[in-house]
């Protein structure tokens, strides 16, 4: 005997006896209609823009404790830096000018630079900690990461001597629910037009950039790092960016800190181009709602 399932009856009008093509024309234009939408709901939902920076945006390094662990080689600053405690002399190069306290309008900036990235739509890359060296964003190698936002339920991590990569024209925002920390000679870069300006990096715990072997004139680190519960910048560890800790602390250890010149990305001025498999699966769907309504439309026989 052949065992029974139950099954709910179907009525003629609601699912149609396909014969392919002609009978479920429409129900083929609407799967591409829906496939076409979440595509578009998709790329919507990954979008980021970058906050203004106000009077923080000269900046390479703000803080309310700033500590230098090294004297030899000295950390070179290049852009303005403020501090409420710290040397009257810093055993800094710094290139730019020096304020001591930091003045209040830097710390409102900084708050509302902050509250903008928050509230932003992110994509989110897990609950836990998170590797980001390990992250697969569709097609692209482990570790690359197109425009966007993506936040995560715990620290955002980069592993020992690997390498994250931001990739294309756009805005990039890392939310982590922790700690930003990156392991001892990894690397943050940028590729395909990217710059470190249209970086931020916003943890809600402290972050820690890890030391690189030996002294280099390659930026070890992109992007803006806001983020009031402390910075730590490793020995030979350098930074395109910022370092904004209004209210925390900042330590440095023979660094050099450069505020991006690249000129910012201004949201509508440039449109990102889909890929390959993106333009594929757009002409697709698109072709099944014409076909398909186009078979709607066609007096029945």
């Amino acid at each position: 005997m052949k065992p029974h399932f139950a099954s709910a009856t179907v009525p003629r009008n609601v699912m149609p006896n396909c014969r392919f093509p002609r009978n479920c024309l429409g129900l083929w234009a609407s799967l591409g209609l829906v496939v076409l939408l979440s595509l578009v709901q998709s790329d919507a939902a990954s979008a980021a823009t970058a906050p203004n920076l106000g009077s923080t945006s000269t900046y390479g390094v703000v803080s309310d404790t700033f500590t230098n662990s090294n004297t030899s080689p000295q950390t070179i600053i290049n852009g303005d830096v403020c501090f409420t405690t710290g040397p009257t002399t810093p055993p800094l190069a710094i290139n730019g000018t020096t304020r001591t306290p930091c003045p209040p309008s830097v710390g409102l900036d900084q708050n509302a630079a902050v509250a903008n990235l928050n509230s932003q739509l992110c994509t989110s890359l897990g609950a836990g900690a998170v590797a980001l060296d390990a992250v697969v964003i569709g097609t692209n190698p482990p570790g690359t990461f197109p425009p966007g936002c993506y936040s995560s339920g715990g620290a955002m991590n980069v592993t020992v001597s690997t390498t994250v990569t931001l990739s294309g024209v756009g805005v990039y925002i890392f939310r982590p629910g922790g700690a930003l920390n990156t392991g001892a000679n990894s690397r943050v870069t940028l590729a395909n037009g990217a710059c470190a300006a249209d970086a931020f990096w916003v943890p809600i715990g402290a972050t820690t950039i890890g030391a690189n072997a030996a002294l280099s004139s390659t930026p070890t680190f992109v992007g803006n790092i806001l983020d009031a519960a402390g910075i730590t910048i490793g020995h030979f560890a350098n930074v395109t960016g910022r370092a904004l800790a209004f209210g925390g602390t900042v330590t440095t250890d023979a660094n050099t800190i450069t505020v991006p010149s690249c000129a910012s990305f201004v949201s509508g001025a440039a449109v990102a181009t889909p890929t390959l498999s993106d333009w594929t699966l757009i002409m697709l769907c698109t072709l099944l709602v014409v076909v398909g309504f186009a078979a709607i439309r066609r007096p029945a026989r």
